[in-house]
């Protein structure tokens, strides 16, 4: 496969074609890489990837963070720790390069807590006094030319330290609406000076950056820039992006890394965000990368939702790309590429595109986790050992909870029987991939029924466990994974016959009429509107609360939301339910009274632990755990990390 042929960007020898893309961790201290982050880019290192991007080092500190914690890279005092991380990585053959960034205004996100922490208290800057889209962001301070002198300097010296630390080779971030991509782009850069007004004005800010890292770095390091290949009306077009890529290969770049990245608010049916969710199909914008490709001679990277290694070897075949970087796929199994080689496809644990550990929680400041891939952030922690004495262990509930249990156990030598009431694996992970483009989640199940398979693992289906069950088999141990059952709202009425459950709707086990009222605008009832939405029903939401989709990150929010204006669905908030009635629901809005015709009416409230059910299994073993939505109902992170923790402890 041409994926694990040697490939060169300028002197830069790599082992194969497939680059880790550069991803914010949230796993630093005041700028410093910790062990943590060093533990996490090891794993990605001995799984085989040729070159690794050790997400951006921001050059400014904390005035260009582009999150709360990133790499810091604006003075000597953290070449120690970069040292140490290159060193750990070069270990197993792998290559790595530093992605200088400066966050512009997009550094300007205001918290929770009403301050802008990203920026330490500061005003960030950008070409133009300009804010960004996306809400929650402050207008910018616009750069003076001593200022833009100043930061070009700024490049330099981050260069010459990525250098000195060991970096073998300096990515220039030019993308996403940060700083530089802000003044390559009109849709952001409004400057009337020599560094805007023109597409040569635009140019200039990036092309002094990478004149000036060239300066610094000599002619043996590569130099390659990330931009975006696409942007919405008002941005650059593609033959612009293609003239750029030129610019930038005249200037000196030896590679060009092709993605996307404004913001998930904008409502552009033909743009593509930088982190696409379930809703987008694999390789969503490796057509940018094929468009860059034809305007240049070297090197072009193409990157977003490519997650097995027949498409990645596919698009490398076809012209469209030299290099295939991936992000999410290697967050969730940072073996994939051994794994890939060896042709053991089936047993790489698939990204589901969700963002609930990445994005998600990089954005709300936390630190980076995987719904899929317990460790995560904790690769130095968690260390999966065989058991000194195995022991005889019964899991209750074929759930993704469930499954995670079952695995580690049988593969740390525990004697392990899996009970699953249903006929099939999955539990609710069959259901989570039910409303509209949600069926890659089908993967993960697949993955835990193709390694349930391999393994020696007792599977009984079909099969509802008693407590009196699990003492007549004795067990050392036993984890109830048992799942929850849907909430019903004490409201009058409920018992009325055109009362139906969500989950019910989207396994198409009831019959709706033409307009439905939805009881929830939690990420269950916006699903279940969009499910509806498309079969041509008349849908209205209420909700009780002020937020809708609490939780959800923006890359399915956004997405979602637009979906339901599509469909004209309507949304009532901080509106109670009062009552249902035969062919309506009546509600309190405020002082407000309304009645809302109703054919069918949808419950999409949440789940609720079976308590009578949890008492039961107490003290049928020596040790019981209970896990996931049996005790706390949440989504598959939860589960799959809770799952993963009662394994190790056995």
């Amino acid at each position: 496969m041409k994926l694990f042929e040697p490939y060169n960007i300028g002197k830069m020898a790599l082992k194969n074609r497939l680059v880790l893309a550069p991803m914010s961790t949230n796993m630093t201290d005041n700028g410093f890489v910790t062990q943590g982050a060093i533990n996490f880019y090891e794993a990605r290192a001995k799984g085989g990837v040729g070159l690794i991007t050790c997400e951006d080092g921001i050059i400014e500190y904390p005035l260009g963070n582009n999150v709360k914690n990133p790499v810091a890279i604006d003075d000597d005092k953290y070449i120690p720790m970069l040292t140490r991380l290159n060193e750990t990585i070069h270990a197993y053959d792998a290559k790595t390069i530093m992605q200088l960034s400066h966050g512009g205004r997009r550094a300007g996100r205001v918290a929770k807590s009403g301050c802008l922490e990203v920026t330490r208290g500061k005003i960030p800057v950008g070409p133009t006094s300009l804010a960004h889209p996306a809400p929650g962001y402050v207008v910018p301070e616009e750069l003076t030319k001593d200022q833009i002198e100043q930061i070009i300097e700024k490049f330099g010296n981050a260069a010459r330290r990525a250098i000195e630390a060991g970096f073998d080779a300096i990515g220039v971030h030019c993308a996403h609406m940060y700083l530089c991509g802000e003044f390559l782009s009109p849709w952001a850069n409004h400057r009337t000076d020599e560094y805007g007004g023109s597409f040569e004005g635009r140019l200039r800010f990036v092309l002094e950056a990478i004149a000036r890292i060239r300066k610094e770095i000599g002619s043996d390091y590569p130099i390659i820039p990330r931009i975006n290949g696409q942007e919405p009306r008002g941005g650059n077009t593609l033959e612009d992006i293609r003239k750029i890529a030129q610019a930038l290969e005249k200037a000196g770049a030896d590679a060009i890394h092709v993605s996307v990245g404004f913001a998930a608010t904008i409502k552009d049916p033909e743009f593509i965000p930088s982190i696409p969710s379930m809703r987008f199909p694999d390789g969503p914008i490796v057509h940018l990368a094929e468009n860059v490709k034809k305007g240049v001679r070297i090197p072009v990277i193409a990157v977003s939702k490519i997650r097995d290694a027949m498409f990645a070897e596919k698009i490398l075949q076809e012209g469209k790309a030299d290099l295939i970087a991936m992000g999410r796929t290697l967050i969730a199994d940072p073996d994939f590429p051994n794994k890939s080689r060896e042709g053991k496809y089936d047993d790489v644990r698939p990204c589901i595109s969700c963002c609930q550990g990445c994005i998600n929680r990089v954005m709300a400041d936390l630190p980076l986790k995987c719904s899929v891939n317990p460790m995560v952030g904790r690769e130095g922690e968690l260390i999966i050992e065989n058991a000194k004495a195995p022991k005889k262990v019964i899991i209750i509930g074929g759930g993704p909870g469930g499954l995670e249990t079952a695995l580690i156990a049988a593969r740390r030598g525990h004697h392990t029987v899996l009970y699953e009431k249903q006929e099939r694996l999955g539990g609710q992970l069959m259901d989570a991939a039910l409303p509209p483009f949600k069926s890659e989640i089908n993967k993960l199940t697949n993955f835990y029924i193709s390694q349930i398979k391999k393994s020696n693992i007792s599977v009984k289906l079909n099969t509802f466990v008693t407590p009196e069950m699990i003492k007549g088999e004795c067990p050392d141990a036993v984890i109830v994974a048992a799942g929850a059952e849907p909430l019903l709202p004490p409201i009058p009425g409920i018992e009325m016959g055109q009362v139906v459950t969500a989950v019910d709707v989207l396994r198409d086990k009831v019959k709706t009429g033409r307009k439905i009222v939805i009881i929830g605008a939690g990420q269950l009832g916006l699903e279940t509107a969009e499910f509806l939405g498309e079969r041509g029903k008349e849908v209205t939401i209420v909700e009780m609360t002020g937020d809708i989709g609490t939780g959800m990150p923006s890359q399915i929010k956004m997405p979602l939301l637009f979906s339901l204006e599509k469909y004209g669905v309507e949304i009532l908030t901080q509106a109670k339910a009062e009552r249902i009635t035969r062919g309506a629901v009546e509600i309190s809005q405020g002082v407000e009274k309304k009645v809302i015709p109703a054919d069918t009416v949808v419950l999409a409230v949440g789940y609720k632990a079976n308590q009578t059910l949890m008492e039961s299994y107490k003290g049928t073993a020596p040790d019981v755990y209970f896990i996931g939505n049996c005790i706390n109902p949440g989504n598959i992170i939860d589960a799959v990390n809770q799952g993963f923790e009662a394994a190790v402890k056995l």
